[in-house]
């Protein structure tokens, strides 16, 4: 190909949407690392210095199967045991970032040398083995499935999926069913003869069991030292090192303009490779630049002798480029692509389903909600996805579709159903004040409001505020909540809880405005007692001497003063915080407390502080601004 083939998709313009990151907690954690090579590990194909063998390892996020003590957390101490005795690097990653697709959780899966995953809960097996599926695409072909043996039929249907996919593909999977004793001890048993011994011999089960079954620590450490580093080739690795590199130092249109400084390096078909593309569509996706994604698929669709694009893993990111970026029929080709995806594609992951759901369902808003054949298509595919593997997303979008089309959970019996099943995914993920992740509290947010529960989705907004989530999510968020109050049957209540609800919503939709040019912004003021308090503050212009007025939404204390009225004359000043940019604090005159006012965004705030400057400035002709306090609150 000629020189620099890649380089061209880089030059693209840059996708209007703000910046954001798909997940707001960083989710690899480093388990162990040993120093010296691995063993049986060899040196990288360039000839450079020995490296330890990488492992990986998808932890549980249910509270069963990650408390200390349970089964699956005591194979991961024995896998952690085990790369520690040959000296290699064990990563853990949560199932739930692996399977909503967090950029560093999945480049941490598909690169390590070995991967192990424990499918003893059933549900997580369809996006297990999809994921296993793009790791050979990028021929990393060591697979370790694992399986607490607690039911035959399912083991040995694990154990006849692990011999197919050895014979019909590249990759070398393992499958190690285990056990643990009374006594908290792990065993490998993955002959007929040991399940039959485990079955029968449980009063004994240490004296028996031992010389029969090998411990799974020992079994872990035959394995590693079977397993060889992956050759890889120094510009190769050179390459995807700069890529990470690139993704933790710049943002926005920074990491665009050095994404492109990298694929114009990228000249020859060698370095090609499915990994790397995959690390470069990652990395578009996380700030939005879906022209790029799209570009650079189908520059590689151009390119003779390269069938990357034909993967079924880099169709899935093409198509959902397609469909973000929107232009003139990208959500048909979206669409198009997906469906032919479906069709050749053994085992699909359910977000290949739901990803059609989604082009239905974003055609169906495009038509302002009158295609009602794209709504009915866009309901069967989310439904095909959460009866494949409920999860949070899939089920929300289905159950707001459905409300959409005339159900109500008061007579839909699979409406109930899936809100029983929604709170059920909801509980796994903890209490609230632990949720730490943006996209676990909308979602909390999402299913309080299908339930009604006004007290519980009041408390998830202002859970969701102060983990600033970006704006581009928060307009996703605003989709599905324009439908629940377009379509869902009201419940009439006027109460100080309602009124506090009201005002969330008021504030998520001021967040996504991209031009607001009102003078009455939805805010949080801190009280003295540190509560947040929901409140107004608006600015009159039609007054002979303009005035900032602020006012609590439904105060608690109805004794205590709750509305205030400045003039420009009693305004002593106005700054914007140093440790949120939403933040400003408001010096006044004649009250004892200064202001300190977060808003809905960041333009919103610098707006405010603007026209109260501008407020000052006409009344004594020069503007008092303070420093923002040094010890100022911030929302945590």
């Amino acid at each position: 190909p000629p020189t620099g083939a890649l380089g061209a998709a880089g030059e693209s313009p840059q996708c209007p949407l703000p910046p954001g990151s798909e997940g707001a907690v960083a989710p690899v954690e480093p388990d162990g690392a040993a120093e010296g090579p691995a063993g049986g590990g060899e040196g990288s194909g360039g000839g450079g210095p020995r490296r330890a063998l990488r492992a990986v390892y998808v932890r549980s996020e249910s509270s069963q199967g990650g408390a200390a003590g349970g089964p699956e957390a005591g194979a991961r101490q024995c896998l952690l045991r085990a790369c520690e005795v040959e000296g290699a690097h064990l990563t853990s990653v949560p199932f739930g970032e692996l399977d909503f697709g967090e950029t560093e959780v999945l480049d941490a899966f598909y690169d390590a040398d070995v991967a192990v995953v424990d499918m003893s809960d059933v549900s997580r097996q369809p996006s297990l083995f999809y994921h296993l599926g793009v790791r050979e695409s990028f021929d990393m072909a060591n697979n370790v499935i694992l399986y607490h043996d607690t039911d035959a039929d399912t083991a040995l249907s694990l154990k006849d999926m692990v011999t197919q996919k050895n014979t019909a593909s590249s990759g070398n999977y393992y499958f190690i069913p285990y056990i643990m004793t009374p006594c908290a001890d792990y065993f490998c048993c993955e002959s007929d003869a040991q399940r039959r011994a485990s079955e029968y011999m449980q009063p004994n089960w240490d004296t028996i069991l031992g010389p029969l079954c090998v411990p799974l620590v020992d079994r872990f450490i035959s394995l590693l030292k079977d397993i060889h580093v992956t050759s890889c080739a120094f510009y190769k690795e050179t390459l995807l090192n700069d890529i990470r590199k690139a993704r933790e130092k710049y943002q926005g249109e920074e990491l665009a303009k050095e994404l492109a400084r990298i694929k114009l390096r990228m000249d020859n078909t060698e370095v090609l490779t499915p990994d790397i593309i995959i690390n470069l569509l990652l990395s578009y996706r996380d700030i939005q630049d879906y022209d790029a994604m799209v570009k650079l698929v189908e520059t590689l669709e151009m390119l003779p002798t390269c069938d990357l694009a034909d993967q079924h893993n880099i169709k899935f990111h093409y198509a959902f480029a397609l469909n973000r970026r929107n232009s003139t029929g990208d959500r048909g080709k979206a669409l198009q692509v997906m469906l032919q995806v479906l069709q050749s594609c053994d085992h699909p992951a359910p977000d290949m389903f739901c990803l059609c759901g989604r082009i239905y369902k974003d055609i169906f808003l495009d038509s302002d909600c009158k295609d009602d054949s794209s709504r009915d298509s866009a309901i069967e595919w989310y439904r095909k996805g959460f009866e494949l593997q409920s999860s949070l997303y899939s089920g929300i979008n289905l159950a707001v579709l459905l409300i959409v089309a005339g159900q109500q959970f008061e007579t839909s019996m699979e409406l109930r159903k899936i809100g029983v099943r929604l709170n059920s995914l909801l509980g796994r993920k903890g209490s609230l004040e632990k949720m730490n992740n943006y996209w676990d509290v909308g979602q909390f947010f999402n299913v309080s409001m299908l339930a009604n529960d006004v007290g519980k989705a009041v408390q998830a907004a202002e859970r969701l505020f102060k983990l600033k989530p970006p704006v581009w999510y928060l307009r996703s968020l605003v989709q599905n909540l324009l439908l629940i109050r377009r379509f869902k049957k009201p419940i009439i209540e006027h109460s100080p809880r309602q009124e506090r609800l009201n005002f969330w919503l008021d504030i998520i939709f001021e967040a996504t405005n991209e031009v607001s040019n009102g003078l009455r912004f939805p805010v949080l003021v801190i009280e003295p007692t540190k509560v947040y308090q929901p409140s107004y503050v608006s600015i009159n212009n039609e007054a002979e001497e303009r005035t900032v007025s602020l006012w609590h939404v439904s105060p608690t204390e109805m004794k205590q003063i709750h509305e205030w009225n400045f003039t420009a004359s009693s305004i002593k000043g106005i700054s914007l915080s140093k440790f949120d940019e939403r933040c400003c604090f408001l010096y006044v005159h004649d009250n004892s407390d200064d202001f300190q006012i977060y808003f809905s965004t960041e333009d919103q705030c610098g707006r405010f502080c603007s026209l109260v400057k501008e407020m000052i400035t006409n009344s004594v002709g020069s503007t008092v601004e303070l420093e923002g306090e040094i010890d100022g609150d911030t929302l945590e």
